[in-house]
């Protein structure tokens, strides 16, 4: 009950007060372990790919140092994240990411890493592609657009939803975790691009 109060609040302030204006929910699977690949470009890119993916919910790897406070560690544990040490190998985390997998859950994996504030995308750290390619689960890529400036709202809000890429279970390698991570990269650049010339921002920079 809790979690549906939370989430109808979130929906709520993102849909009604900074008018999210969400794409491609026809091409989340209604049921099935997914990998939901976002850009990320601000603390709010989270619980937007949440309210956006409104058929599913989300289990999210997210850095520990935001665990560290126990009162919001606790909150977004409660709400389906768990903690990963970034620049290192966590094998806790790839054992919850298989446990989520292996469940059937959407698992949302931000590739950079971290906030990338430039332009554009940044590198893809490979523990996305690595669970992928190892257990053979499809991915979906996913363009936030509007989010760097939030809560305060300077360009419209979108969440860009791509249709899933499927992926062949294998034994990951510097080739084929390249050639998807450089794959989803692309979906996502073709979604920001277009949504750019849609709404006449630089989507990719906020």
């Amino acid at each position: 009950m809790g979690y549906k109060i939370i989430r109808a609040l979130l929906l709520f302030f993102f849909f009604h007060i900074l008018g999210l204006h969400v794409e491609g929910e026809e091409n989340i699977p209604e049921k099935g372990a997914v990998l939901v690949v976002p850009n990320h470009k601000s603390y709010w890119d989270p619980p937007l790919a949440g309210a956006a993916f409104r058929k599913r919910r989300i289990c999210f790897m997210a850095k520990s140092e935001l665990f560290r406070n126990p009162l919001f560690g606790a909150l977004i544990r409660y709400l389906g994240a768990f903690p990963v040490k970034r620049n290192s190998a966590d094998m806790s985390a790839v054992r919850r990411s298989l446990d989520v997998i292996r469940e059937g859950k959407a698992l949302c994996i931000f590739p950079e890493g971290g906030i990338y504030r430039k332009k554009g995308l940044g590198r893809f750290h490979p523990g996305m592609a690595f669970l992928a390619v190892l257990t053979g689960t499809p991915v979906i890529p996913v363009a936030i657009a509007g989010s760097r400036s939030l809560p305060w709202k300077k360009e419209p809000l979108a969440v860009l939803i791509g249709r899933p890429i499927p992926v062949k279970k294998e034994k990951p390698d510097d080739k084929n975790t390249a050639a998807l991570d450089d794959l989803v990269k692309e979906r996502i650049e073709k979604m920001l691009d277009s949504w750019e010339k849609k709404s006449g921002t630089d989507s990719r920079r906020h």
